[in-house]
């Protein structure tokens, strides 16, 4: 019988130093929250630069996307823009044609709400000739910037080909101007 009671004991003492106290537990709930305070802002700004590199590298797919159709067309195309803080974009048969407004010579249409918080900084309408597939003016089509300061180019070469390059900051993979 006495045996008995040990091993009572020794079993109790056991579940006893498994289990966490109430200190403990508030100790790692806090060390938790200082971690977390930390990675919300940079996490913040991750999705900044993000949604930066977003609109850069979607207006060169859709550059890409114009210069195609408009060889596949025989007929022109033009990238029309708005800036500003509610900024869009289209590709359209005419010229002028305004992203804002459900029209006729609009093919597609991107619009800036989707990426909140970059803005539209400069941008410049583009014709994409059907049969060179260049642009009239090749140069800077369009200039984004970030709340943080970041900015980045997308530009038209000679031969039409689109490029995104950054001028301030750095957001891989793409590269400075």
């Amino acid at each position: 019988m006495r045996c008995d009671i040990r091993h009572r004991t020794r079993s109790a003492r056991g579940r006893r130093a498994r289990g966490l106290t109430l200190i403990e537990l508030m100790m790692v709930l806090a060390v938790c929250a200082v971690l977390m305070s930390l990675a919300v802002p940079s996490f913040a700004q991750y999705l900044q630069r993000q949604r930066l590199k977003a609109a850069a590298q979607g207006l060169e797919l859709d550059l890409h996307e114009a210069r195609f159709e408009a060889a596949r067309r025989g007929s022109a195309l033009y990238v029309s823009f708005r800036d500003g803080p509610d900024w869009c974009y289209t590709l359209s048969l005419s010229a002028g044609c305004d992203c804002r407004v459900q029209q006729s010579c609009r093919l597609k249409a991107t619009r800036g709400s989707e990426l909140r918080g970059v803005q539209l900084l400069a941008a410049r309408e583009l014709r994409f000739d059907p049969v060179t597939g260049q642009v009239d003016a090749p140069g800077m089509a369009a200039l984004w910037t970030s709340p943080s300061g970041e900015r980045v180019q997308v530009s038209v070469g000679a031969l039409g080909r689109p490029a995104s390059c950054t001028l301030q900051g750095t957001l891989p993979p793409l590269p400075s101007c």
